[in-house]
């Protein structure tokens, strides 16, 4: 019964129950089968009897209503918990616990799994399970499209609401049975690409999950699980596409360079040979020192190139990966750097993230290379609607009118100025001769924080 049944039963009740007792007291009077007196100790009488019972029944309506209030807050705060964690965060890892668990605790379901769709393979697999018997549940892990539950609701896009566990075929996990499970409701997870996963939940009481309120709570939760999983697979598309782009651009960058070093090479060997020709050897050997110094570079270059792959590959959150570039970069060089991060992090977009990877990494070569410096810095410093980024040494500095001079051009520069520029980022470069370089990045958080920025990188 809702609470707004209760609610007219309460006020029926009383009301009739009055009426009642008025027409009573006014019946013998008229009927003049009592006399004054016997007419007042008969009502007296009737209004502490019927007092007893109607005080019951008041009582027990009222814990009614209260279940009901209290059912509803636990229903609201469920719907609260999952709401939020889809909100924070498109890690499925961090979304499902939270919203399964918020999801046992305001239903009598006792186990709860959430099983994604894999197209191309054509199977559900089970992502997270939460609640009583996971190894019994863990049995299968994957069905194919129109088998067990899962299969079937994924293929069908239709609920399954079963009370009779153990006797319907359809249900493939014996193990399941064995734990005495006697109810489960699989629901589809629907997006308007189609069905995209599966929702179930799970009891071994076969009268759980019976009342409206439930059923339509579950609902809600699989509208929003599946959101989260649409946001999980856009996030990791994304992510995959900005990967793919930065790897060739950084080939791109890769050959480039190389190719300035062949040419270089080139002009160097050729010089020798002249100069062993004129038997001037002083000279053919100085050449070579130039070029051995030249092959160094390229080999540090194409070190650090793969080490920059590496961790642009990679899906750990960007402050973590940085930090193990920064260490590896240290191993490598023999340069002292360390990382800083002030204030509190927010999270950057996809586009942002392997941009900024990108120009920290190109700030580090530029001072291997160039800077002869013995200290480097990376500097993070959060507020709340912006946030600056500082590459700096304590190395020889230059003069920047003066960085595309010498015998091979640079295009470290260059290259940061562009992904900062595309990041909608403010690039300044703070150098001069004797007191290092400081390269410095200003980023509103409104052009490069992600839309699901509450769940910080720590």
């Amino acid at each position: 019964m809702n609470l707004k049944r209760l609610l007219i039963i309460g006020i029926l009740v009383p009301a009739t129950s009055v009426g009642a007792l008025v027409g009573l007291s006014y019946f013998p009077h008229r009927a003049e089968l009592f006399g004054h007196t016997g007419e007042h100790i008969t009502l007296s009488i009737v209004i502490v009897l019927g007092i007893i019972p109607f005080s019951f029944f008041m009582v027990g309506l009222f814990r009614r209503i209260e279940a009901q209030i209290l059912q509803q807050n636990r229903e609201l705060n469920a719907l609260l918990k999952v709401g939020r964690a889809v909100e924070e965060s498109v890690d499925l890892e961090r979304v499902l616990p939270a919203a399964l668990e918020a999801t046992l605790e305001a239903t009598t379901a006792e186990a709860a799994e959430v099983w994604v769709v894999e197209p191309k393979e054509g199977i559900v697999v089970l992502r997270h399970h939460c609640g009583e018997a996971k190894e019994a549940f863990f049995q299968v892990e994957r069905f194919k499209l129109g088998e067990g539950y899962p299969g079937i609701v994924a293929q069908t896009g239709q609920p399954i609401l079963v009370h009779n566990l153990p006797d319907d075929e359809r249900f493939l996990r014996d193990a399941v049975k064995v734990q005495g499970f006697k109810t489960l409701y699989a629901m589809p997870l629907r997006r308007s690409t189609g069905t995209i996963g599966v929702l179930t939940v799970a009891s071994r009481d076969p009268r759980a999950l019976t009342s409206e309120g439930e059923l339509r709570l579950l609902e809600l939760v699989a509208e929003h699980i599946a959101i989260a999983v649409e946001n999980a697979q856009l996030h990791e598309e994304v992510q995959t596409l900005a990967i793919l782009g930065e790897r060739e651009r950084l080939a791109r960058e890769m050959h480039d360079g190389l190719a300035q070093v062949l040419g270089y090479v080139n002009t160097k060997a050729q010089a020798v040979k002249e100069l062993l020709r004129a038997r001037d050897v002083d000279a053919a050997i100085q050449q070579m020192e130039q070029l051995e110094v030249a092959a160094q570079e390229t080999y540090d270059d194409v070190r650090e190139g793969i080490l920059a792959l590496s961790t642009s590959g990679c899906k750990r959150p960007l402050l973590e990966s940085l930090r193990d570039y920064v260490q590896r970069f240290s191993d490598l060089s023999g340069i002292p750097a360390e990382m800083v991060v002030e204030g509190t992090p927010w999270v950057f977009d996809t586009g942002a993230e392997v941009q900024l990877l990108r120009i920290i990494q190109e700030g580090l070569t530029n001072a291997r290379k160039h800077s002869r410096a013995s200290e480097v810095r990376v500097v993070f410093s959060f507020q709340e609607d912006a946030c600056r980024v500082i590459v700096q040494d304590n190395g020889r500095g230059f003069e920047p009118e003066n960085i595309a001079r010498g015998p091979r051009p640079h295009l470290g520069l260059q290259s940061i100025r562009e992904r900062a520029a595309a990041i909608g980022a403010r690039f300044t470069l703070d150098t001069a001769p004797g007191r290092g370089t400081r390269l410095i990045l200003d980023l509103p958080r409104g052009k490069v924080a992600a839309r699901y920025d509450k769940s910080s990188h720590r």
